[in-house]
C-alpha cells in the first residue's frame, strides 16, 4: 500500500476507546499501535484516527498524551469544518462520504471553503 502511494497511520493497538481508559493505558495504546506499524511495515505512522471519532471518544489530555507519543496530527470522525488557525492537529475534523454522489461530495467540498461550514 505504502508503494501504491497510499499513507499508513494508526487507529491504536486495540481500538479501545480512548477516553474511557486511565491516561497511562491510553499512552499504552498510542505506542504499541506505532512501534508494531515500524517493527512490521516500516513505517513511522506519525497520524491517528481515534477509534469510533466522537466527541466523546478522546479528551483534551488523550491529544496531548498522543503528541508525546510522537503522532502529530490526529483525526476524529464527528464532522465539522476544519479552520485555519483554529483547528487543533489533534482534533482534525472528518466526515463520511459514503451514501453521496461525487457531485455532491464536490459541491460539500466547494460550501466548506467559501463559508467556512459544513453542509451536512
Amino acid at each position: 500500500m505504502s508503494k501504491g502511494g497510499m499513507a499508513i497511520g494508526s487507529h491504536t493497538h486495540s481500538h479501545h476507546v480512548l477516553s474511557q481508559l486511565e491516561p497511562d493505558r491510553q499512552y499504552e495504546e498510542l505506542s504499541e499501535s506505532r512501534a508494531i506499524l515500524k517493527e512490521q511495515l516500516g513505517v513511522a505512522a506519525d497520524v491517528l484516527a481515534y477509534p469510533v471519532g466522537g466527541r466523546t471518544s478522546f479528551t483534551d489530555q488523550t491529544q496531548t498524551l498522543a503528541r508525546e507519543a510522537g503522532y502529530r496530527a490526529a483525526f476524529s470522525y464527528y464532522g465539522g469544518t476544519n479552520l485555519p488557525g483554529k483547528t487543533s492537529p489533534y482534533d482534525v475534523s472528518r466526515i463520511s462520504i459514503s451514501d453521496q454522489s461525487w457531485s455532491r461530495f464536490r459541491v460539500q467540498k466547494a460550501v466548506c471553503r467559501f463559508t467556512g461550514s459544513y453542509l451536512p
